[in-house]
């Protein structure tokens, strides 16, 4: 019977230890500043699960949960406590509350009571604005397409200390197309000190880009924040003529202080009435050239036909006019090139189309001028371009030459070498007068094994030795798996680098601007959502290695994660 009660007590005592306790270190705290959230488990086997979306409303999570375990004897009983602490910053000045908090402690539930929080704005003159971001745009209103320059910069009262700082992140620009300006190796301060608002400040650029609105619900600037370390200045006190001064900076003190900019709401303006009906959303200031490399050439032989559109503005965000080329001139899919630069910090470049005209019928035609209009930032009206209209002369006699399509540019240049073998004048050596000349069968001959060969080949070998593509895409993983080899120091740029050409290459893009935002966009339809979290998460790393120190244990575990990662993807393609 005594057994049994012992153990009876036993158990109670396992079920009756359990305790929860859920606090905070401070409750009072000005703009800026952090507090500690504790959950702190006592005779518990296991952490406790807690729920803590509802704390979002209010608080923003900076760090944790980070998990601490503790034993203790007192009076010959053991005491084992288990810690959760979060590191919040509250969202906004004023009283706020840490609502309930629900969660469950092996398998059994608890609710927390609330707790309140003061938020002042400054209680200390002035220490709230001795370091701080602001979010410079160059416009606060704009049209769809035009640009809007922002730079995020870094402001540090010249008698304020920053001991460390975490790495700065662009955030996602939801509702427009973003282009990289600036973006720095390591945070680095203005030579010249800048006033502002009767302070004086060090500044330093966070990075710079080149937004262009496109058609959205709403254009908002996000808020964005940064953790900083502050010394904390000490009072003044008497020499210590036993102490040497200089080991002070051992021993200061530092105060957490999460720093965030102002969200900024961008207004988009309507575009003048009557819009001109060619008009295909290009904003900014263009010209427009085109050029052929010969006015008089044979049946069969190729053209080469360029249209380029130069200036500053949207390049990228629309398509080029259609040619309305002759029904005698097979035109092929253009080679697309695209280049851009920035020019001070607008966005500038070119964008190229080369068309290979091959004529199949003998006679005079005509290239009719290309005709563009876009809205002009600079006279703030539409303006129109168009290009010069071209008259080419095609000699021989008509070929039948079969069905030639589907052949790419490298193609045609092949043929046309065998092309330029036709004999369309008479021939001395001809022996029958009204039939066609060897050279026109070989043509033929040619031709039909060129058509057929890449069927059969495709049938018997499963290759379509006329899609290029298809090597580009099956290459990309080799090509990106060749940079990451490259023995460079920055493990952080190669790492980066082989990711933007791999998504480059797999997905066939024309341009070399990509971001992680554009490859968030790009990839989200072709592989799950964990693996296309850890690819940014990598991109971010890199980014932040350009800023941090602290990133410098990720130099030598980036290159082998980003080469599986990249294997992980390759795979979901195929």
């Amino acid at each position: 019977m005594v057994k049994i009660l012992v153990i009876i007590l036993f158990f109670l005592n396992l079920i009756f230890s359990q305790s929860v306790n859920v606090s905070v270190d401070k409750q009072r705290l000005q703009k800026g500043d952090v507090l500690q959230l504790i959950v702190e488990v006592t005779g518990a086997k296991n952490f406790p699960k807690i729920e803590m979306d509802a704390i979002n409303n209010n608080f923003e999570f900076v760090g944790g949960p980070y998990e601490q375990t503790s034993i203790q004897f007192i009076n010959g009983k053991m005491k084992d406590t288990k810690t959760l602490t979060w590191t919040l910053s509250p969202r906004k000045i004023g009283n706020l509350t840490i609502p309930e908090i629900q969660g469950s402690i092996d398998g059994k539930i608890f609710v927390s009571q609330p707790i309140k929080i003061t938020v002042a704005n400054n209680l200390k003159e002035g220490s709230g604005n001795s370091v701080f971001i602001l979010a410079e745009v160059d416009k606060e209103s704009a049209y769809l397409g035009e640009q809007i320059t922002l730079t995020y910069k870094l402001y540090k009262d010249i008698n304020t200390k920053i001991s460390g700082i975490d790495q700065f992140q662009m955030p996602d620009f939801n509702g427009f197309w973003v282009e990289e300006i600036f973006t720095p190796q390591r945070l680095q301060y203005q030579s010249k000190n800048v006033l502002f608002r009767g302070r004086k400040y060090q500044v330093a650029n966070l990075g710079q880009r080149a937004l262009f609105p496109i058609a959205s619900d709403q254009h908002i600037i996000p808020i964005v924040s940064i953790k900083t370390q502050i010394e904390k200045k000490n009072r003044k006190t008497k020499r210590d003529p036993f102490f040497d001064p200089f080991f002070n900076s051992f021993f200061s003190e530092t105060q957490t202080k999460v720093i965030r900019s102002k969200k900024r709401i961008i207004k988009i303006k309507p575009f003048p009435e009557p819009k001109p009906t060619d008009f295909n959303g290009a904003v900014g200031d263009f010209k427009i050239n085109v050029e052929i490399d010969q006015r008089e050439v044979e049946v069969n032989n190729g053209i080469i036909f360029t249209v380029l559109l130069e200036g500053t503005g949207n390049l990228g965000l629309f398509t080029l006019p259609k040619v309305d080329f002759p029904q005698s001139l097979e035109a092929f899919p253009p080679n697309d090139d695209y280049k851009k630069d920035v020019f001070r910090n607008q966005i500038t470049g070119s964008q190229k189309l080369e068309y290979v005209l091959v004529p199949r019928e003998s006679g005079y035609f005509e290239i009719p001028m290309i005709k563009m209009s876009f809205f002009n930032l600079k006279l703030d009206s539409w303006s129109t371009i168009k290009t010069k209209s071209f008259k080419i002369q095609v000699t021989g006699d008509n070929v039948e030459s079969g069905n030639l399509k589907g052949l790419t540019k490298k193609e045609i240049e092949l043929l046309a070498e065998d092309i330029r073998f036709i004999k369309t004048k008479p021939s001395e050596i001809s022996a029958f007068e009204n039939k066609l000349s060897k050279a026109v069968y070989l043509f033929y001959f040619l031709s039909t094994i060129i058509f057929f060969l890449p069927k059969i080949s495709k049938k018997i070998m499963k290759i379509n030795l006329f899609k290029v593509d298809d090597r580009r895409k099956k290459n990309a993983i080799k090509k990106s798996l060749k940079i990451l080899k490259t023995k460079n120091h920055d493990s952080f740029n190669i790492a980066s680098k082989a990711i933007y050409i791999y998504v480059q290459e797999r997905l066939l893009l024309s341009s070399k601007n990509l971001d992680p935002t554009a490859v968030k966009r790009l990839l989200k339809n072709y592989i799950d959502d964990i693996t296309l979290k850890e690819l940014i998460s990598i991109l971010k790393i890199c980014d932040a290695g350009k800023y941090s120190p602290t990133y410098k244990k990720e130099m030598d575990t980036i290159i082998p994660k980003t080469k599986n990662i990249l294997k992980n993807i390759d795979q979901s393609f195929k």
